[in-house]
């Protein structure tokens, strides 16, 4: 499954985000989401991907978010939890 199909899936907006003067740096993230480890942790960290480029922004990201719980809006009457499958791969 691409990051795009989980997006649709789960009607998460991806942010990437271009850094002026960082040598090039990108970033990506979900809007308004955080990660913890799985369903019994408490603690959420907030995770994002950097590249040199928007594409290696997202693969990072969905490096690091692969096979864990992703809150959105985790202080509000809406949270969510969702499970990010082991198989995400990036945009290509």
């Amino acid at each position: 499954m691409k990051v795009t199909e989980y997006c649709d899936a789960c009607n998460l907006q991806l942010i990437v985000t271009y850094y002026p003067n960082q040598r090039g740096r990108w970033s990506a993230d979900f809007d308004r989401c955080e990660t913890k480890e799985n369903f019994e942790s408490s603690a959420l960290t907030g995770t994002h991907g950097n590249g040199n480029s928007p594409s290696e922004a997202i693969t990072d990201y969905v490096r690091k978010i692969r096979g864990k719980i992703l809150v959105r809006d985790a202080m509000r009457e809406t949270r969510h939890e969702y499970v990010v499958p082991d198989h995400l791969g990036g945009v290509e």
